[in-house]
């Protein structure tokens, strides 16, 4: 089944890898999406080591990282080092940045003090991967990718190297599901590497399996029985009125599910720049706006649903 957008799209980046905030926009590998204030929202510009704001007219402006800031340090932001960012995540309430290292395997925050950002690790041992819970200066990750912030203010990442949802609240990390048996909720997937809130639940995709779960915390998962198959499923977006848009990476195409279990292939055109997808990576609903992290494309592309 095809399903038609209602307008003609917008494309953002140039197409060639790079890094360029003005006139000819450039990104380089584009992953990873998180709303953020006034309507805006954010992406992880992966292999620019750096986190980039989308706003209103479609304008880029980097807000930390950058080409020379690979590595790690905390501290001012003109100090701090970044990489393999797989996550990113704004806390409204207390206007925290989150971000998720995969390759350093720590979850950091950036705050404004002073009407500066500083960069402060809270959760992991840097470059050290592992499994370990307890405080969260102790504890272990192995290749965090995306991260949710939830209402009491905890936060949620994906521990993909552990096969596990880690939650870090009061300065503990504690394991709420996965594939062991220290997992308070058990579930036998492979390779879960994104998720997004629907509602009170989070729904993630897990690329090993090409399987979608639905994960009511406390309570339950299950693995949604769907009409047709997925491939690579790497992104997930919820539109809060039961659909679920899926970027998977091995078709190179957008996918809708209804009902939690109807698959729905968005029509690929010349005007929406969806026929020449090359590995989608993540997707949000922005204002009843779809966008899309074209990875290999370096491209961020919008389509009003």
């Amino acid at each position: 089944t095809l399903i038609s957008f209602n307008l003609i799209s917008q494309t953002l980046g140039s197409g060639e890898a790079g890094f360029s905030d003005k006139n000819s926009i450039k990104l380089d590998k584009p992953i990873r999406f998180s709303k953020y204030k006034n309507g805006t929202f954010l992406f992880v510009d992966f292999n620019n080591y750096a986190i980039r704001q989308v706003g209103l007219n479609g304008e880029i402006t980097t807000l930390f990282g950058g080409p020379d800031k690979k590595g790690f340090q905390d501290g001012k932001l003109d100090e701090a080092m970044f990489d393999g960012i797989h996550g990113v995540a704004y806390d409204e309430k207390n206007d925290i940045i989150y971000i998720a290292s995969a390759s350093n395997n720590v979850v950091r925050k950036i705050t404004k003090e002073n009407n500066e950002f500083q960069v402060k690790t809270i959760a992991g041992t840097p470059k050290e991967n592992g499994f370990a819970d307890g405080d969260a200066d102790q504890a272990l990750f192995n290749s965090l990718h995306q991260i949710l912030i939830n209402k009491d203010g905890s936060i949620l990442v994906l521990d993909i190297g552990n096969a596990k949802i880690r939650k870090i609240k009061n300065g503990i990390v504690s394991s709420i599901v996965g594939k062991d048996s220290i997992s308070p909720i058990k579930i036998d997937w492979k390779y879960p590497i994104d998720m997004a809130f629907d509602g009170d639940d989070i729904v993630i995709c897990d690329a090993g399996n090409s399987s979608i779960y639905r994960f009511t915390p406390g309570k339950e998962i299950k693995k949604l029985q769907l009409d047709q198959p997925l491939k690579m499923p790497h992104g997930i977006t919820s539109d809060n009125k039961g659909n679920l848009y899926i970027a998977d990476m091995g078709d190179n195409v957008i996918y809708k599910i209804e009902n939690d279990k109807k698959v729905i292939k968005l029509e690929a055109t010349s005007q929406n720049g969806f026929e020449n997808l090359n590995k989608p990576a993540d997707v949000i609903i922005i204002d009843g706006v779809l966008w899309v992290a074209d990875l290999y494309n370096h491209k961020l592309k919008q389509q009003k649903l």
